[in-house]
């Protein structure tokens, strides 16, 4: 069987490679040179290709070798081509007997091997050419055996590590650098030349360690090939010379001794300079494999995150059609039961996404205007029940204006706080929680800082180190207890290092904790006072709703043909495109992964019809809630996204943005004025837990409650011991019965008289309050069924 030559480009590249070295080394030292790189120019080829290719390269080295040193050189060239052939050979061949080559490249036992074979191979060669080289110098044996294998023992290691480092793709560099880098390796490269040839100072040849260091960590092999060959160019022609820093540090003048220290030197630059360029090849390899691996956990989480909200998706849509309906006590509890955990499990989830994105660096932060009220009031809205239904009081300590603009990612920021204050709540069984803000300026931003303080359980001293790391808290048995992925403090510490700011704890077990953060935010634009409230309304829609899971199908339909919608459903992507030709549509609502063909592709298929599909408005839905995910959905041609579970507010108001079917309709004055006063989110779950005849018995007893405070804050004027005492009851059952107006105004009033003194600003707010408060009850027919409820603060009965 004739063997298949090797590639053209490959021999052309050695046998023009092999020549220059060959020719420039007999050319400056003769026959015997301080290093020979011909021999692992052959060497390598050898190495890689197969044995049947190897006569391919070495005819053609032996006849090169031969008149380089028969024009060039000295002794009997025939001879010592094929001394040369002989040490390639046997090298190559004890290398593959003793395992081959196999990549990559730089196994510390493959390399070994290498480098054995190249120190121990030309004794042998140089055993046969000094011999051969016997009467044409004024050399003995020993000496002429000494040269030649120190110059091939050194071209050998140097030039076999050099050409398999360009030879493996992990290790092989780019040639394209900027300007600017390129400018910085050429006076690199420059000055290793300059270094070995200086007679000014000597000494500065040992400069070049550090220089080639530098050179090698900025560029890889690329800078470490380039500085070894300027230093061995500059050192070899300082050699010829007879002047530069080596031959002026040696105390011997004869060009053998010259010979001998530049060997050395460039075994010790060789040493220095190739484990460091795999070192930082291998740094560079494992940093991209971290990198996929940490986008392929991203990708698993925002796939996972689908799959796992898909089914949570039906599970909460379900619970939320049972609190409609009319429950025994035991079932309601059932449905209490699903609801907690199904929104336990489904924060679980969002945290560990959340947590994914940030360590991703994903995380994307917005600059918006809001003031520092609106900030406070969501973390209230949401902590505030929490607090009173574990009998503790919620307090603010504002230092500063609650009017104060600010600018930054107020999402963020209130999770971070919402974080911080609901575990000082759960991890709190008597007390309160105190909420202290205050601002400092400093360099054209507002240095926000906020304290969250409470007197719950504590933390020991030798936990808090460990508090802010991931899936941890401060005791085994805490999850257990109170349960938590262990992931809000490590969410919270990242947010707040994203937005410039630091956090910390201070606590001691027994005696509750203060959790402190701070993060630069520049001044806000004044925000607009907030024109009456409007309620909106959806004129019935024609929606095809692209949706394959049957349990979803079976929510949408409930919850939106309630309000008049007409729907058409498709289970996959194909028949969602082919009901949008087939009939007019105003809205697409369309499920993101389905069978068949995915919501992507159908959006894109659907904007590609053109005329009035190029305007259709078509709304994702999706648990995959990445931000990236959610750019490309929308690059696909949707108009929005909006995550699963659905927030049935937020669909009705994307329905009503995109379809323009919004009839607003301003509300009557005193309307207006209620909605104000009341907490909607904390009457209308009240509302759906409880059955008519439970809500009009609980309405009943805390408006009763609420009377009895009101009469004991009257009747204790002057006495803010006792009037303290009211407003905290007072705040506790407005707060439940959604009162959130009296509730607030209540817990200021307990505020300034836990300092000693009466708030009367408050308290006349207070007064005055009360009777628009049952006004807006009484409209929203939340009163309905019960006894007339008097407006005066006289004595409640019983």
């Amino acid at each position: 069987m004739i063997a298949k030559p090797p590639s053209a480009r490959m021999f052309a590249i050695t046998m023009a490679a092999y020549l220059v070295t060959a020719a420039a080394s007999t050319l400056a030292f003769g026959t015997t040179t301080p290093v020979w790189y011909s021999d692992a120019i052959l060497l390598v080829p050898l190495l890689l290709r197969p044995v049947r290719q190897w006569l391919f390269y070495l005819a053609p080295a032996w006849l090169i070798d031969t008149c380089v040193i028969h024009f060039l050189g000295s002794g009997p060239a025939f001879a010592l081509g094929l001394v040369d052939l002989m040490e390639v050979v046997v090298a190559a061949s004890i290398v593959r007997v003793t395992g081959g080559l196999h990549a990559p490249a730089f196994a510390a036992g493959q390399i070994a091997r290498v480098l054995a074979t190249c120190v121990l191979v030309p004794m042998l060669s140089a055993a046969f050419a000094a011999w051969l080289l016997l009467g044409t110098t004024q050399q003995g044996y020993f000496g002429l055996w000494r040269t030649w294998y120190s110059g091939d023992a050194l071209g050998l290691v140097t030039g076999t590590l050099f050409i398999l480092s360009w030879n493996d793709p992990a290790l092989r560099p780019t040639w394209r650098l900027p300007p600017a880098k390129a400018a910085a390796l050429a006076a690199g490269v420059a000055a290793c030349v300059y270094l070995p040839l200086n007679q000014i100072q000597e000494v500065l040849v040992f400069a070049t360690f550090p220089l080639v260091f530098a050179l090698t960590w900025s560029f890889g092999l690329l800078g470490a090939t380039l500085a070894v060959a300027g230093i061995t160019f500059g050192v070899l022609f300082a050699t010829i010379t007879g002047h530069g820093a080596i031959a002026d540090l040696l105390m011997q003048n004869s060009i053998e001794s010259w010979m001998e220290a530049a060997q050395i030197y460039l075994a010790c630059i060789l040493a220095s300079t190739l484990p460091l360029t795999v070192l930082r090849a291998r740094q560079a390899q494992l940093t991209e494999s971290l990198r996929r691996a940490s986008d392929a956990r991203t990708e698993f989480l925002a796939a996972m995150s689908h799959e796992i909200r898909t089914p949570m998706t039906g599970v909460l849509g379900l619970v939320d059609l049972l609190v409609g309906e009319r429950l025994d006590a035991r079932q309601q509890g059932y449905v209490d039961a699903l609801r907690v955990s199904g929104r336990h499990l489904l924060s679980i989830i969002n945290d560990i996404l959340d947590f994914s994105r940030i360590e991703s660096g994903r995380l994307e932060l917005e600059q918006v205007n809001f003031t520092l009220r609106q900030l406070l009031e969501g973390v209230r809205s949401l902590a505030h029940p929490l607090a009173v239904e574990r009998g503790l009081t919620l307090k603010e300590e504002l230092r500063c204006s609650d009017d104060l603009a600010l600018c930054g990612d107020e999402l963020r920021l209130r999770q971070v706080l919402l974080n911080l204050v609901s575990n000082a709540i759960k991890f709190t069984e008597r007390g309160e929680v105190t909420v202290r803000v205050g601002a400092r300026a400093e360099q054209g931003c507002l240095r926000m800082l906020f304290d969250v303080c409470d007197t719950g359980v504590g933390i020991p001293q030798e936990k808090l180190a460990h508090l802010f790391a991931a899936f941890t808290q401060a005791d085994q048995s805490t999850a257990r207890e109170y349960g938590g992925s262990g992931l809000g403090l490590a969410i919270s510490k990242r947010l707040v290092e994203a937005m410039g700011g630091s956090i910390s704890a201070t606590s001691a077990a027994g005696q509750g904790s203060v959790f402190s953060f701070e993060v630069p935010l520049a001044p806000g634009k004044a925000m607009p006072a907030e024109a009456g409230k409007v309620a909106v309304r959806v004129r019935p829609l024609r929606i095809l709703i692209a949706e394959d899971v049957e349990i979803n199908r079976h929510i949408l339909r409930t919850a939106l043909g309630k309000d008049g919608h007409q729907l058409e459903f498709a289970t996959d992507g194909a028949q969602a495109v082919a009901m949008a030709q087939a009939a007019p549509f105003d809205v697409v609502l369309m499920d993101v992964q389905m069978p068949v063909m995915d919501g992507v592709e159908a959006t894109r298929r659907i904007r590609a019809l053109g005329g009035r599909f190029a305007h259709l408005p078509i709304l994702g839905l999706t648990a995959n809630v990445m931000a990236r995910e959610r750019d490309r959905y929308v690059a696909a041609g949707m108009d929005d996204c909006l995550p699963k579970p659905i927030d049935w507010d937020l669909l009705a108001a994307a329905l009503a943005r995109h379809s323009g079917g919004a009839v607003p309709q301003p509300l009557p004055a005193r309307r207006r004025q209620g909605q104000a006063l009341l907490d909607e989110r904390t009457i209308t779950e009240l509302r759906g837990m409880a059955t008519s005849q439970e809500w009009a018995e609980l309405v009943a007893m805390g408006l009763q409650g609420c009377r009895k405070a009101l009469a004991a804050i009257e009747a204790a004027q002057g006495d803010a011991t006792a009037v303290g005492f009211h407003a905290h009851k007072l705040k506790g059952s407005a707060g439940m019965l959604g009162m959130a107006a009296v509730s607030r105004l209540a817990g200021e009033l307990e505020a300034a008289a836990a300092e000693g003194r009466l708030d009367d600003e408050a308290l006349a707010t207070l007064w005055s309050t009360w009777v628009p408060t049952l006004d807006a009850l009484r409209d929203r027919g939340l009163l309905d069924g019960l006894a007339p409820v008097p407006a005066e603060l006289g004595p409640a009965p019983g």
